[in-house]
């Protein structure tokens, strides 16, 4: 079942291999998240008799300069990830959607404004503006999705916002208007089904990129609070002894944020090349 309603319509090789290797390393880190407790050997934030012990048997990841073992932070760590990458994904798309939808149906002065408004955010470099916004919000998971959340609503709204225009100046569009439907009627029952497509693959790449985000934030010390296990937090302090030959600290945190990312990456190319759009995101 699964097979033929989510990979089977990928005919290509490529996009079909791309969308299982996203599928099957999201599904391992959600089931991470999920099941954390019973996954994890420790607890993330207790402390063990082993400080720096590398990678063995009884600590698959070795322990950091407290003797917390690093395993278990990875584990617990994937549950923040998600939560604040998908907290903000939500946030953006609530908003940036429904102003993409109206912005780009009505035109006029809304849209005008509008538009200089999501230009002037999209012109900020997106790990700058966060970094902006979560400074003046504090550490918190809850204040980094915020964050994030500012950062990608300009996405969802000029991608929606040129499906929109593109949409209206159909002959479809323009006899349902001639009909005299309504226009909540035609934007969530015409226009909302075509743009399907483009806003799922506008989610996974943003998705992709807000784990980068938030893994840049957290190695600032603007995400969580220490000693909450989180990806980005860990190799801000395992740097300080990379030089020391404590490669552990550094390699297993930036190994997830990097195969995370991939993984939503991938879906989203896949997604794209599904739905012939690759070159509009």
């Amino acid at each position: 079942m699964f097979y033929e309603i989510l990979v089977k319509p990928f005919r290509k090789a490529p996009a079909r291999a791309m969308l299982l290797t996203g599928l099957t390393i999201v599904l391992i880190v959600v089931i991470m998240a999920v099941f954390a407790p019973w996954i994890a050997p420790y607890d993330p934030v207790q402390r063990t008799h082993d400080r720096f012990a590398p990678p063995s048997w009884k600590h698959l990841m070795g322990t950091n300069k407290l003797g917390y073992d690093m395993f278990s932070r990875i584990v617990y760590g994937s549950r923040v990830i998600l939560e604040v990458v998908f907290i903000a994904a939500i946030i953006s798309s609530s908003i940036g959607i429904p102003l993409g939808l109206i912005s780009g149906y009505y035109g006029g002065k809304a849209d005008k404004t509008l538009s200089i408004i999501m230009d002037s955010i999209y012109a900020f470099p997106s790990l700058i503006l966060a970094i902006t916004v979560a400074a003046i919000l504090g550490p918190s998971p809850v204040n980094t999705a915020l964050s994030i959340s500012v950062v990608y609503i300009p996405t969802y709204f000029r991608m929606v916002r040129g499906k929109v225009i593109a949409l209206k100046g159909t002959p479809l569009i323009e006899a349902l208007q001639s009909l005299g439907l309504k226009t909540k009627t035609i934007l969530l029952k015409h226009i909302t089904p075509n743009i399907a497509p483009t806003i799922l693959v506008v989610f996974s790449l943003s998705v992709a990129d807000a784990i980068l985000t938030e893994a840049g934030l957290s190695f600032l010390g603007l995400s969580v609070v220490p000693p909450t296990p989180d990806w980005g937090y860990d190799l801000r302090v395992g740097k300080t002894f990379l030089t020391g030959g404590y490669w552990w600290l550094v390699f297993f945190p930036g190994f997830m944020v990097i195969i995370l990312a991939i993984g939503f990456a991938l879906i989203g190319e896949a997604l794209s090349e599904r739905f012939n759009i690759s070159r509009e995101v």
